[in-house]
């Protein structure tokens, strides 16, 4: 029987305090690093000292490091980002795109090069429950892991979550 909560097979991009060296950077333990990325928009620092991207910033870029993590990690990660309160204002998952980063070529945006990932977006507004009732609101943390759970008889891929989580999200509309 496979165990996908503790198969390393989620993406997530990260870009300020857990890259490596960061001061929560031991949140990342036990993932394993497959590089440094880039993705649209502006590295912001907050009033509070906690990065976010501003997404507003399309032409510019913010340089992170992408992991692959079990769910447990993930766990962990979204104690910190979205209820612990080390943060005041929160974070949320989400997806993103991200792109290769080679400090030796020019920033772009190809869209062949195109990846997604999860990450963890700034709560700067307040978040639509567009289907009118707060029981079924999106949950992605708990959809992630209802669908690991349901999926024991098959070896799931980063893939296969991150199709799930686009189409659980909406992503694509």
């Amino acid at each position: 029987m496979n165990n996908n909560l503790t198969s390393p097979n989620i993406r997530i991009f990260v870009f300020g305090t857990l890259r490596k060296g960061g001061r929560l950077d031991f949140y990342m333990e036990g993932s394993k690093f497959d590089g440094m990325y880039y993705t649209r928009g502006q590295l912001m620092k907050s009033e509070m000292g906690s990065a976010y991207i501003d997404m507003a910033y399309d032409k510019a870029h913010t340089i992170g490091e992408l992991y692959h993590v079990n769910f447990y990690c993930l766990q962990r990660i979204n104690h910190l980002e979205s209820v612990s309160g080390e943060f005041p204002t929160g974070y949320d998952i989400d997806l993103i795109p991200i792109w290769p980063y080679d400090k030796n070529k020019p920033v772009d945006f190809p869209e062949q090069k195109k990846e997604l990932a999860l990450f963890y977006r700034r709560r700067s507004e307040p978040v639509k429950i567009m289907s009118g009732d707060w029981v079924n609101r999106t949950t992605p943390i708990r959809e992630i892991e209802k669908y690991l759970v349901g999926k024991r008889d098959v070896a799931l891929s980063e893939n296969n979550i991150l199709e799930h989580i686009i189409d659980y999200l909406n992503y694509n509309k």
